[in-house]
């Protein structure tokens, strides 16, 4: 398995997607060029792909002033992943798999941090919103060992005992492409 994750300290509870996995060949971050990236693809046949983004791809890390100037993955990426099995967890991540045609287990926009819960008029409190994406990524990680990636939507919503608006809203966001 081949992980693409910048070290971006608001996208780090995703980490528990693979920091213990024994299957990881290889761990791409922000410090990573476009040819590693490619080799690291190439390399796996399961990619990981995590962190903020859009439906253009995959952001690297936020500058100083907090923009996200570059992206990790991105349609000139899609080519090396047609043939591998992907996660992308990333906003609009849907988007980007079904504009190419990848296949595996991809999110829709998942709230993550305040401004994003703001912008989609989802009532939540910074701690609630800290809190229940630290047991969404643990809850997508049991569901990543125990079920096939076409069974984890379905899964996910099942798993959602809070109920909140917060939580149907991420749940609902996960989709399944073959």
């Amino acid at each position: 398995m081949t992980v693409i994750h910048a070290n971006d300290p608001t996208t780090q509870f995703l980490s528990v997607l693979y920091d213990t996995r024994e299957d990881l060949i290889s761990h791409v971050t922000e410090a990573s060029t476009n040819s590693d990236v490619i080799r690291a693809i190439r390399a796996s046949d399961t990619i990981v792909m995590l962190g903020h983004g859009n439906e253009y791809g995959l952001f690297s890390k936020p500058s100083k002033n907090g923009k996200y100037e570059r992206f990790m993955i991105t349609d000139r990426h899609v080519q090396f992943l047609w043939d591998k099995t992907c996660i992308g967890i990333w906003c609009h991540a849907n988007q980007f798999a079904k504009r190419y045609g990848l296949h595996g287990l991809f999110s829709g926009m998942i709230i993550s941090e305040l401004q994003e819960a703001i912008e989609q008029g989802i009532p939540a409190t910074e701690d609630e919103i800290y809190k229940e994406r630290e047991r969404f990524a643990l809850r997508l990680k049991n569901c990543i060992e125990a079920y096939s990636l076409e069974e984890i939507p379905a899964r996910m919503k099942s798993l959602d005992d809070t109920q909140s608006e917060l939580t149907r809203f991420n749940y609902s966001n996960l989709y399944y492409y073959e």
